[in-house]
């Protein structure tokens, strides 16, 4: 231990002795291992780590996977019939997640989810005060009942336990307030602030597909289980209302249901941040070793005392470790701050981000991480060192056979580092020529100059007269605003903002057996909507006010649907219908004549390819919650007091949802391919800054080192450009090499990436290629410097440098 501690406080004092070198070395392995732990950071938390449920790996979710792995929520025949099949789970339950009216006071919209009876029984929690929803609670007839989160119970009740059995309006219809949860409770969503009973009545068809089920396995049952519980619960279904025979009811871990989509992405930043990491510990290696060079004579002296070869290792090795361990702690600085600034910038589809937060996991892999660098860049001058031989560096000659070992070495990293840094810019220039292909996807209308926000009347608009009323005079009202050119209403908002999909049958089809009828977006919409929006008119015509309740039914259908089911053919005049074979002519799916085609518009998210769309005209079709979209002249962000007192005037009690710009919410669709893009470029320009560092390193070593043979190269009569081209050439060859490993090393890794990429193959040439141009010329600047210092060299001078 003695022994030790004097290597460690040997180790520090060298540190001290040369700041310059200690600082650039600590910030250099900072970055890395601050990088490295913020991003592992995020992934324990949102990947890792157990969901905070009692047996939370007894938790499932169940919803419909269809063809090519479509996943679709339950409808709720498909509910109803799996909880009165159910043989696999202790309890059952579906939900669905939709904004909310709180009235009774000032009026306020807040993100709820409408539940079943055992929701709160599937997670095991139970409340602070009263009491959840118990069994029969969504039982048709039962008074309503409603659940608070302890958030919404401080702030707008005060905290006051005589909550419990109170009446409060929700969306204008009275709920009985049951019990509060604790504030640890967040499910669905992490700003769920209300649970309210969800009520089915008995299902006269099959669909909408809107609520996702979650259950809780009996013990000692797996998904295999269920699994096969559910298919039994889909034959049955099947039977009833025949349906294709890929669709089927499945079962995955809930935790893996609500971080899938994002595993992908967070694995791929966890593997980014990996490739900058060794980038930096092969700069810090090579560092080492030209450190090493001026320590040859101490390491000889020490050898020549008796210092054995394992002590000089062991000393090495320590002086390594301990300039880890102070990378390590103020790598810990930059990643407090990293993942600060990941949980702001992320975005809001990224689940658990409120657990994310540093903690003894994460103190503990930025140790294991420092230490394991440590080693590694600690070993390679340590073994160089081991194998010095003693009188000849004690004479200070054999400088060739110690130098040149050394050479290649320090060749050997900056190689590395090279193909490292080639491989995580690769990846960085796929996502970027991915994001921009992303970005030049037209959406189907023109998002400059347009506002939207959300509305839900409450059941005080309880008939459709009322709520036809209410949105008829406030379009009217909007549209005589000066600098409003047209409003409209729909249930969805482009270009991911997708409420509602159904079935549908082209007149004249016939579907085989076990086929359904096609799926695709429903949309109800006002017959301004497609002017607001900037939707062209293909054929036809739009909705008019004569398309009302009692007039023939009519809708209009979009280029996708027109061109793949009625290919070479003008489909106005046509006739279509809600549903398909399993559903007879109804109430509620009358032949639709056709009366116009516009223009494909995204409602699934720009990378969706384009879905067959069905619009309905909104005064034969009224939805409560709607969508207003506004057309302006001007700048839409300076009709938001408007907007809003337009509301007030006609409903005081009525908030609005989500007030934004179409350009704020074409902004949000691509949040996510933004935030990996962005993170992945960043970590590929501090991989290729120190792989220009390393490359400058190694040949202003190297120039150093064959002073005296550019002299003689000088004295017999080579030109400035004769030295020039002799350095460059190295450090050509050094990025050929770190190029053809490179290369070869991401055509194997971005493969891994197909899933995060958009209209770019994983193999891109133009990327592949692009990249290594850029790489050889940053490592052509880094080698400038030392070529110019190296044309320099007097040949006197250098002839006496031994």
């Amino acid at each position: 231990m003695a022994t030790l501690a004097n290597d460690i406080r040997y180790a520090v004092r060298l540190l001290l002795a040369r700041p310059g070198f200690a600082a650039v070395a600590i910030l250099t392995l900072a970055l890395g291992i601050g990088a490295t732990t913020a991003i592992f950071t995020v992934v324990d938390a949102v990947l890792l780590r157990p969901l905070p449920f009692r047996d939370a790996d007894r938790l499932v979710q169940v919803r419909i996977v269809g063809r090519r792995g479509g996943v679709f929520p339950l409808p709720d025949t498909d509910f109803l019939a799996w909880r009165a099949l159910n043989r696999t789970a202790d309890a059952v339950a579906a939900f669905d997640t939709r904004a909310a009216t709180l009235t009774g006071g000032a009026p306020e919209q807040m993100t709820a989810a409408r539940v079943t009876d055992r929701f709160f029984d599937v997670f095991g929690v139970r409340p602070v005060i009263g009491r959840v929803l118990e069994e029969g609670d969504d039982k048709p007839g039962a008074v309503k009942t409603a659940v608070l989160s302890q958030a919404l119970w401080q702030r707008r009740f005060h905290g006051d336990p005589a909550v419990v059995g109170r009446a409060i309006a929700i969306d204008g219809e009275m709920h009985t307030v049951v019990g509060v949860m604790p504030p640890g409770f967040r499910y669905p969503d992490a700003d769920t602030q209300l649970w309210r009973v969800l009520t089915m009545e008995p299902p006269k068809r099959r669909g909408p597909f809107y609520t996702w089920g979650v259950a809780r396995l009996k013990p000692g049952i797996g998904v295999a289980e269920i699994g096969a519980n559910l298919e039994a619960v889909a034959s049955a279904m099947k039977r009833q209302y025949p349906g294709p025979d890929a669709w089927r009811m499945t079962a995955i871990p809930l935790q893996e249901a609500m971080v899938g989509d994002v595993r992908a992405i967070l694995y791929a930043l966890l593997g980014a941040v990996g490739f900058l990491l060794l980038i930096a510990t092969a700069n810090v290696a090579n560092l080492l070793l030209a450190r090493a060079a001026t320590r040859d004579r101490e390491i000889a002296v020490r050898g020549a005392l008796g210092a054995g070869r394992r002590r000089i290792v062991a000393q090495l090795v320590t002086e390594s470790v301990v300039l880890a361990l102070v990378s390590g702690a103020a790598g810990l600085a930059i990643a407090w701050w990293g993942t600060q600034a990941l949980v702001a910038a992320a975005p809001a589809n990224i689940p658990r981000l409120e657990e994310v937060r540093m903690n003894v996991a994460a103190f503990s892999f930025a140790l294991a991480v420092a230490s394991v660098c440590g080693l590694l860049f600690g070993l390679a001058p340590a073994m160089r060192a081991s194998r010095m031989p003693l009188v000849e560096t004690l004479k200070d000659g054999g400088r060739g056979g110690a130098g040149s070992s050394r050479r290649r070495a320090q060749r050997m990293l900056v190689v590395s580092e090279i193909a490292l840094a080639l491989v995580l810019s690769i990846g960085a220039g796929l996502m970027i020529r991915s994001f921009a292909a992303l970005q030049r996807v037209s959406p189907g209308f023109e998002p400059s100059h347009l506002l939207a926000f959300s509305l839900s009347p409450g059941a005080q608009y309880d008939t459709r007269a009322k709520l036809l009323a209410f949105y008829t005079t406030l379009v009217q009202r909007l549209e005589a605003l000066p600098e409003v050119r047209a409003a409209g209403l729909t249930v969805s908002l482009p270009p991911h903002l997708l409420s509602m999909t159904d079935t549908f049958t082209p007149e004249g089809m016939t579907l085989p057996p076990n086929e359904s009828a096609p799926l695709g977006p429903l949309l109800f919409v006002s017959e301004r909507y497609f002017t607001a929006l900037g939707t062209p008119l293909l054929s036809g015509r739009f909705f008019t006010e004569r398309d009302e309740r009692g007039a023939p039914e009519v809708v209009i259908v979009n280029e996708a649907l027109a061109k793949q089911y009625y290919p070479g053919q003008d489909p106005v005049g046509r006739r279509l219908k809600n549903g398909g074979p399993e559903r007879p002519i109804g109430p509620n799916n009358h032949w639709m004549t056709i009366v116009g085609v516009v223009g494909d518009v995204k409602y699934s998210g720009l990378d969706a390819p384009p879905e067959p769309t069905v619009y309905w005209p909104f005064r034969q079709a009224v939805a409560t919650t709607q969508w207003i979209v506004i057309r302006t002249t001007g700048d839409p962000r300076s009709l938001s007091a408007a907007v809003r007192g337009v509301v007030a005037a006609l409903d005081p009690d009525l908030p609005i949802s989500r007030l934004s710009t179409m350009d704020d919410v074409m902004a949000m669709s691509v949040a996510p391919p933004r935030f990996r893009t962005t993170l992945v470029a960043v970590f590929a320009a501090i991989g290729l800054l120190l792989a220009a560092i390393g490359i400058y390193g190694v040949m202003a070593y190297a120039v150093s080192e064959r002073t005296h043979e550019i002299g003689v190269r000088a004295a017999l009569g080579a030109n400035r450009g004769d030295v020039l081209r002799l350095v460059l050439g190295e450090a050509a060859i050094l990025a050929a090499a770190g190029i053809v490993i490179g290369l070869a090393g991401a055509a194997a890794t971005t493969r891994l990436m197909r899933a995060l990429l958009f209209h770019v193959e994983p193999t891109d040439a133009a990327t592949f290629a692009g990249v290594s141009a850029v790489l050889v010329v940053a490592a052509l600047a880094a080698s400038y410097i030392p070529a110019r210092r190296a044309v320099r060299v007097d040949p006197m001078i250098a002839l006496r440098y031994e």
